[in-house]
């Protein structure tokens, strides 16, 4: 690694730990880990090893365990990480990581390589797992009985696509709501395919004459191998009371866009 490329990677490191450490979620991360996200196509009975970097960005040392695991996401979008507990596409099995406990003083930058080894016997799809980073509590010189210490923790996704497998999934609905002093627009998406997918694309809000009122676009976002959730936008300014036809444009990876138009009504 050449020092402008190291300094490039520390950095990114850092952004990372600020984005996390100002975050409600993860005020008490005080460590950073790329890439947070790693797709990877492997043959059944094919192995491939990659590297993750992690950086402690505390004034003082930490230790961190590392750890695969398994998640889904929830009808809202929301990560859930359940340890061993078996779900659908699983890839956890086939990871193996090293080192997956050690130190780090203060802006050091360790490697933890991990080796996916895929079962010769697996069928095409798209598999995921998580590795995960977490913060070791040890207590400080010094420090009182009874004392409370915060750890962090960072998973990092990773996404295996086994042989060739078509994208396959549908657009099924589009609504629009407004709690409290918010607008929001939420679609539901529906994956009836083996892979997963992501999502590139934008909703427009017209109004009754044709003009944009507003535009709208949709978040890169994974979608499970067959699971259904909804993925939700804000508007950035109030739409005014009114009828309105809200056209959305979708890829998912495929030839074709995926299309819906449908009426709202702004109260």
């Amino acid at each position: 690694m050449t020092d402008r490329s190291g300094k490039a990677l520390e950095l990114l490191l850092l952004l990372i730990f600020l984005v996390i450490f100002c975050s409600p979620l993860g005020a008490q991360v005080y460590f950073g880990v790329t890439p947070i996200r790693l797709e990877l196509k492997v043959s059944p009975g094919g192995q491939k090893t990659e590297v993750i970097y992690v950086r402690n960005n505390s004034p003082r040392p930490i230790r961190l365990k590392v750890y695969t695991e398994n998640w889904f996401l929830g009808e809202d979008g929301s990560r859930n990480f359940i340890g061993s507990q078996p779900t659908s596409f699983s890839c956890r099995d086939w990871l193996r990581v090293n080192p997956f406990d050690f130190r780090l003083q203060p802006g050091e930058m360790k490697s933890v390589r991990f080796t996916v080894s895929v079962p010769g016997e697996t069928e095409a799809g798209g598999y995921h797992a998580g590795i995960s980073f977490e913060q070791v509590p040890e207590a400080p010189s010094g420090a009182r009985m009874g004392q409370v210490a915060f750890v962090g923790k960072i998973v990092a996704a990773v996404y295996v696509q086994v042989g060739k497998v078509p994208v396959e999934g549908s657009l099924e609905d589009l609504v629009f709501e407004s709690p409290g002093e918010v607008q929001l627009v939420k679609i539901k998406l529906n994956n009836t395919g083996r892979t997963h997918f992501r999502l590139k694309g934008e909703v427009r809000i017209m109004t009754a004459q044709g003009r944009k009122a507003a535009s709208l676009e949709i978040p890169d976002e994974p979608v499970l191998p067959g699971s259904w959730r909804w993925v939700t936008m804000q508007l950035k300014e109030k739409l005014p009371p009114g009828k309105y036809r809200a056209e959305v444009r979708l890829d998912i990876g495929r030839e074709e866009l995926l299309a819906l138009e449908k009426e709202i009504i702004v109260n």
